[in-house]
């Protein structure tokens, strides 16, 4: 199978969930000298599902080296309110689908009307980057999740084998630290640039009342996080049921 020129000169694939910081990681390589692109699904970059392990041997018999990807693992339920916001505040105005932002649901309805359009999405599968891009590319290259490491003392994990190079981060932690990270799995010094942040976008105000009055159904809630379990105990040294309370408590208001 061909692959595109540009799939095939990458120094690094940025294959990552929705709002999991896939365009700071894009914008601070590119200006740091590394080619690279994200997705975070493989049709984003003209895939088809059962292609990926097929590229990563292509890539290797071009360069004689393993294709570097990131992937980045967020608070599950962090991640919906992010993805939901930029889906239903940021594209509509993108795309030209509405004139301005007054016209976009996250202007017209109320904070309690889009929670609960939030809760619909989530327990209808329906909300847009739901998937976890980590479990795509384990399925694609026949990884299982118990394979892979998260190093608490690096704050990443590096997985390996003939063709692939996969570092997997924690979104709170690479946010925070994404310039001294990069720099160590780059082995360069790596100067940060930031993209696509929540305080700046249009609703940030909405989106803080939005967080600050949430109270989702804890069925919900353990739901997200069950479907979730074998990546939490990977990414968190507390324990699923320490981290499950706490989802419970900040957005489900269990006292």
């Amino acid at each position: 199978m061909k692959f595109n020129d540009e799939l095939m000169s990458l120094d690094y694939l940025i294959f990552s969930s929705h709002k999991t910081a896939t365009q700071t990681l894009v914008k601070t390589l590119r200006n740091n000298g590394y080619n690279c692109i994200h997705c975070h699904v493989l049709n984003n970059i003209g895939m088809q599902n059962g292609t990926f392990e097929s590229y990563t041997n292509e890539y290797y018999l071009k360069h004689k080296k393993k294709i570097n990807i990131i992937t980045v693992f967020r608070d599950p339920i962090e991640r919906h309110i992010s993805s939901f916001f930029q889906w239903y505040g940021t594209k509509p105005i993108r795309d030209k689908d509405v004139d301005s932002e007054l016209d976009t649901i996250i202007y017209k309805k109320t904070v309690i009307e889009l929670q609960n359009k939030l809760f619909d999405e989530i327990n209808n599968k329906t909300l847009v980057g739901q998937e976890e891009s980590i479990e795509q590319i384990c399925n694609e290259l026949k990884i299982e999740i118990d394979d892979l490491n998260y190093d608490f003392e690096k704050n990443y994990g590096l997985y390996e084998n003939e063709r692939v190079r996969l570092y997997i981060f924690r979104f709170d932690i690479l946010i925070k630290r994404i310039d001294s990270l990069l720099t160590q799995i780059t082995c360069k010094k790596i100067l940060r640039h930031s993209s696509n942040k929540s305080s700046t976008k249009w609703y940030f105000d909405i989106y803080s009342e939005f967080i600050g009055s949430i109270n989702i159904p804890h069925e919900i809630i353990t739901k997200v996080y069950f479907s979730r379990r074998d990546l939490i105990e990977l990414f968190y040294s507390e324990s699923y049921e320490s981290i499950l309370n706490k989802a419970l408590i900040k957005y489900g208001n269990m006292t």
